[in-house]
């Protein structure tokens, strides 16, 4: 069975494939005041990839620019990148991996999907793009939610 065709048969937002849990986005609690920092650990030189982060009633603060769904590319990002969470109705963030191919922004689609690990407060994101076989390292980030005081 594919990636795609187990997240088909699941309920779309996380599925077993081969042993591991694979996840097509991630939600984490979050609060006005919290930072989100993402940290880029390696990406494919095949396409250009890029982790997504939407907010639920509210934005998502970078360089002075405030917005709900911020696209964090690695072909254009910093190695590291803090969001704050604005809005003091925001109560989560939505998680996902997106990539470009031929110029076409996809997600969610094909054999894509993240496989997450915890390490101490962090989560490392491990994501296959949907093109050809999963590979979980399509791109690799550390992201981690740091509360405000």
């Amino acid at each position: 069975m594919s990636l795609a065709q187990a997240f088909a048969k699941g309920n779309g937002r996380r599925a077993k494939w081969q042993g591991s849990t694979i996840n097509s986005l991630i939600r984490l609690d979050v609060s006005t005041g919290d930072r989100i920092a993402v940290t880029r650990v390696r990406s494919s030189r095949l396409r250009a990839q890029a982790l997504k982060v939407g907010v639920d009633r509210g934005d998502l603060r970078a360089n002075g620019v405030a917005v709900p769904v911020v696209s964090i590319w690695s072909h254009t990002a910093p190695e590291r990148v803090e969001l704050e969470v604005v809005g003091r109705r925001a109560k989560s963030i939505e998680v996902w991996n997106a990539w470009s191919f031929e110029g076409v922004d996809s997600a969610w689609i094909g054999n894509a999907g993240m496989i997450t690990e915890q390490e101490g407060a962090a989560r490392i994101l491990r994501c296959s793009d949907g093109l050809g076989e999963p590979t979980f390292d399509d791109l690799v980030v550390r992201l981690e939610v740091l509360r405000g005081d």
